[in-house]
């Protein structure tokens, strides 16, 4: 184990392309940008086994990226990286993650508890809602604040990232940000006070994406999933949010739609 360097951003990204996640190289910088990481190497054209931590001051950390290459799999590659990304979050008040169905027991023996689940949904072109608009500088400070309170914790330069990689939107009382993907645009995090905001800036940012497109969507909102499964979107994936140490400080009955897995 060592740590995850710029020259192995290519390797990361084959990795978690051959995994079946989404996420590009601008994805992995991001880690190295505002956290780590560590990779297991031993040479081939994707990294044997990796995993990512981004600190959001004192209260929360995230994990992130902890992914094996099937051909090495249960021989402790990913529980090894799991007790390096919690001793070096250690102090931290609460460190969470996203879960996979298979991920989530790995971190229950570690202590991890189960806080909420999210489903991943194939993003069909939604019908027009009047309200959302694209959004502006002047709207900054009020994505901020509002993403910051669902969330949990500020994370401006990976907002404004998202914001350089796809249109964003906004509608009284939500916003959307998105992103491109490996396979597919990846539609979140979604902030908003109520579905009717939801609908208006989730429609909006799927019509300005090409391509397939992804979306992340909390449990508790029911009537939004039921609303894009109605349009054509499918189910793909189930997520459980986890937590060791205190729950997460957000709130989360903001969230229309998280940022992704690895970002939470």
């Amino acid at each position: 184990m060592r740590p995850l360097m710029p020259d192995d951003l290519p390797r990361a990204a084959a990795l978690s392309r051959l995994v079946g996640w989404n996420q590009v190289e601008r994805d992995w910088a991001a880690f190295l940008h505002a956290g780590e990481g560590r990779a297991i190497d031993d040479g081939q054209d994707a990294l044997a086994a990796t995993a990512a931590v981004i600190r959001h001051g004192t209260d929360l950390a995230w994990i992130s990226m902890v992914l094996v290459r099937p051909d090495l799999r249960r021989r402790g590659h990913a529980t090894a990286l799991m007790r390096w990304a919690i001793d070096a979050l250690a102090g931290t008040r609460c460190i969470a993650l996203d879960a996979t169905p298979a991920g989530r027991e790995v971190y229950r023996r570690l202590g991890f508890r189960d806080l909420w689940g999210f489903s991943r949904w194939s993003m069909p072109v939604l019908p027009a809602v009047p309200c959302a608009r694209p959004l502006r500088d002047a709207d900054w400070p009020a994505v901020l604040a509002g993403d910051a309170a669902a969330f949990g914790a500020p994370r401006e330069a990976l907002l404004r990232d998202f914001a350089a990689r796809a249109p964003a939107f906004v509608a009284a009382g939500g916003f959307a940000l998105a992103r491109d993907g490996a396979r597919g645009s990846q539609i979140g995090p979604v902030v908003a006070r109520d579905d009717a905001a939801a609908r208006a800036v989730l429609a909006a940012a799927r019509a300005a994406l090409p391509g397939d497109a992804v979306v992340d969507l909390p449990d508790a909102r029911g009537a939004l999933r039921d609303w894009v499964a109605a349009a054509g979107g499918t189910l793909q994936r189930p997520f459980t949010r986890m937590a060791l140490g205190a729950d997460v400080p957000g709130d989360a009955a903001q969230i229309a739609a998280v940022a992704g897995p690895e970002f939470g």
